[in-house]
């Protein structure tokens, strides 16, 4: 099989699969479908301008100072903001005022083996990428994004589990409400419309991996609305986070 159609096989093909499996009659006139967008764009201001790590010393002043840990604090802000605004907030509205299951919108570990080998080569390919990259003095001066999870172990290990928590925030919010809520409407296009704010929150971070977050937003959007699951994605996103992390600290050792 030559590129071109390996290619469309898993582009073009698989999108059309979607638009056959998610659009209903007559959504792209659906005026509900305005309501994730919305509420996505709310929750994103919110965040940056109520929830990152820099504003908790402004709302919180001094009380973390007599903590262990003090100096982690803010990025435990960061990522706890990151669970109530990407995940909690838009869990309750999808139960109570939508009164439908999480599990439909991709909280759930249904087919992601029936593509594990998908999974698969997507970590082989990036793996090498980030290995590169971390050789780059862009990259070394990101990463890890609390710098002192180098100083010590325990603050390494607390630094990553609150890590892999907003990744699961973030895919939730992303490949799991934002595409199974627009998919009814606009089918595949729900993917390329996540991408957008996806690849916006990456500002500021190294260019290279900026580029980079619109075939990965739309690769794993593609993968969640055919396996009906953030999980093998959010697996993706932790093993590289973690990686460059690791990779960053090795690097300025």
């Amino acid at each position: 099989m030559n590129v071109g159609l390996l290619i469309r096989k898993y582009t073009l093909e698989q999108w059309t699969i979607i638009d056959s499996e998610y659009l209903e009659p007559n959504g792209v006139n659906n005026r509900k479908g305005i309501i994730p967008i919305i509420l996505v764009v709310v929750l994103l201001i919110v965040k940056r301008y109520y929830g990152s790590n820099r504003t908790f010393s402004v709302l919180s002043g001094n009380v973390s100072d007599n903590w262990p840990y003090p100096d982690i604090w803010p990025y435990i802000y960061g990522v706890f903001t990151s669970m109530l605004l990407f995940l909690v907030i838009p869990g309750l509205l999808i139960k109570f005022f939508l009164r439908e299951r999480i599990r439909d919108y991709g909280f759930t570990f249904k087919d992601i083996l029936k593509y594990k080998w998908i999974y698969l080569a997507m970590i082989i390919v990036v793996v090498p990428l980030v290995i590169i990259a971390s050789q780059l003095s862009s990259f070394t001066s990101k990463y890890p994004l609390y710098p002192q999870a180098k100083d010590s172990l325990p603050k390494f290990l607390i630094w990553e589990f609150a890590y892999g928590l907003y990744f699961l925030a973030l895919e939730f919010l992303f490949r799991g409400f934002m595409i199974f809520a627009l998919a009814r409407y606009i089918g595949a296009y729900a993917i390329f419309v996540m991408v957008i704010p996806y690849v916006m929150i990456h500002f500021g971070k190294p260019v290279a991996e900026t580029f980079g977050s619109i075939i990965a937003g739309a690769a794993l959007g593609t993968l969640a609305l055919r396996t009906r699951s953030i999980f093998g994605g959010l697996f993706i996103h932790v093993l590289i986070a973690w990686s460059m992390d690791l990779l960053a600290i090795f690097s300025q050792a």
